[in-house]
């Protein structure tokens, strides 16, 4: 809806000035009020417009700086804070790790003795399994030769044992034969044959002259065995 906008001329008369204004001398005229359509000056609606442009344009500005003042604090801070809590992070995981390294140079000393216990220990035990080794050899090499000498003296034991066998059946049948009187007194008989035995001791030639004198023989290992006889 269109508004009415009445425009007036404004006049000023020269003269005494009076205490009390006359009706007819009021600056102020009655115009009668009635439809105008008389359109505005361009020029004043555009000078009227134009100054809140600016305003509202220059107020966006600064709003939108505002926004991105904050914005970008709100930013440097989250920033600022990611900083401050990987750098504690950081702080943490070094101090953890150094702890760790420690502990790992610690058990890498301690496993490095026991290694070097181990090759002392190792090497005691290897010089002293070759000398259990070298004895154990030697015992063995002696228990060999024991072991032999054993089945010598065994063998020499039994053929011992044989000759005291025939001994003893020779002085049975010599015993037998002493009651008897076969052969004569102070002979024994062995073998359907009479035996002498002096038990002095002579040369040869004396028991041969001995036994001459006997009317006998001398008895000779050609033509009887020594061993036969006890």
């Amino acid at each position: 809806m269109a508004q009415s906008v009445v425009y007036a001329d404004l006049k000023f008369a020269a003269g005494p000035s009076s205490t009390v204004p006359d009706d007819d001398d009021s600056p102020y005229e009655n115009v009668p009020l009635g439809p105008v359509t008389a359109e505005p000056s361009p020029g004043r609606w555009t000078r009227r417009w134009r100054v809140p442009t600016a305003l509202l344009a220059a107020s966006l500005l600064l709003l939108l700086l505002v926004v991105a003042v904050v914005a970008l604090g709100a930013c440097y801070w989250q920033v600022s804070r990611s900083l401050q809590d990987t750098s504690r992070e950081h702080t943490a995981e070094q101090g953890r790790l150094s702890q760790e390294l420690r502990a790992r140079e610690q058990s890498l000393e301690q496993t490095q003795l026991e290694l070097a216990w181990a090759r002392v220990e190792l090497q005691r035990a290897w010089h002293e399994g070759n000398i259990s080794r070298t004895e154990l050899e030697s015992r063995n090499a002696e228990l060999r030769h024991t072991q032999q000498e054993l089945a010598v003296l065994q063998e020499e034991m039994q053929e011992v044992q044989g000759r005291l066998n025939t001994s003893k059946s020779t002085v049975s049948s010599l015993r037998a034969c002493v009651n008897t009187d076969c052969c004569p007194r102070g002979w024994v008989l062995y073998r359907s044959k009479c035996l002498y035995i002096s038990v002095t001791k002579k040369t040869w030639q004396e028991s041969q002259q001995d036994c001459s004198g006997r009317s006998a023989q001398l008895l000779v290992q050609e033509d009887w065995p020594s061993f036969t006889v006890p």
